[in-house]
């Protein structure tokens, strides 16, 4: 298809590119392979670059830059920034500001766990396969909107403060000791930092001697 549009647009410039059928079959598995990954919105973006800036059929180093400017053009960041800003944020993702909601719905979709516990040749496959993908939608008009994380007062439950002064009246300690293992609470609620820092107070307590449950 590419080398389809490149005959139309290049006319006789094209055919002398690639004068023999060999030469033909050999420069398209060239492209095929430097091009794997990349969907049709991009490489249609790049084509359309491509007759505007290259007189003569343009090589897969010309075309590849002519990529990278449609990612800028949508505002995205190409996939491997976007995969290292994904890996650098993943801890409290939706804590982040990102560079485009694109990065965070690829990062989802990749596993924010697998992005902690894995080895780069695990995940970047995963994240890059997403994320162009994610990129796909951005081109067609979608627009990403990352979920607000919405916190709900619980009457019910005790402010940060009171449970503090609690927990330390029951340990007969000063609350300087306790403030610390609430820290969890400033976490964003259903997260996994969160929940990690709460299951390590929850086992200080409990050390301590205090048995009830600490708050989600």
């Amino acid at each position: 298809m590419l080398f389809a549009r490149f005959k139309a647009i290049y006319t006789h410039k094209f055919a002398s590119a690639y004068s023999t059928t060999d030469e033909v079959k050999l420069a398209k598995r060239e492209w095929a392979i430097a091009l794997k990954g990349f969907q049709e919105p991009l490489l249609a973006y790049a084509v359309e670059r491509t007759k505007e800036e290259h007189t003569w059929p343009p090589t897969i180093a010309d075309f590849l830059k002519l990529i990278n400017t449609a990612y800028k053009a949508y505002g995205l960041p190409d996939p491997r920034a976007a995969y290292l800003e994904a890996c650098t944020c993943r801890t409290d993702p939706l804590q982040y500001k990102w560079s485009h909601n694109a990065v965070f719905f690829a990062g989802s979709q990749a596993g924010w766990y697998k992005l902690k516990s894995e080895e780069e040749r695990v995940t970047w496959p995963l994240f890059e396969q997403s994320y162009l993908k994610i990129v796909d939608r951005v081109i067609a008009g979608e627009r990403l909107v990352i979920p607000k994380v919405i916190m709900i007062e619980d009457k019910q439950t005790l402010s940060v403060k009171d449970l503090s002064s609690k927990i330390a009246s029951d340990l007969s300690l000063d609350e300087e000791q306790i403030a610390p293992l609430l820290y969890y609470t400033q976490k964003t609620h259903g997260s996994g930092v969160r929940a990690r820092y709460r299951e390590i107070s929850q086992k200080k307590l409990l050390e301590m001697g205090y048995k009830e449950k600490l708050p989600e």
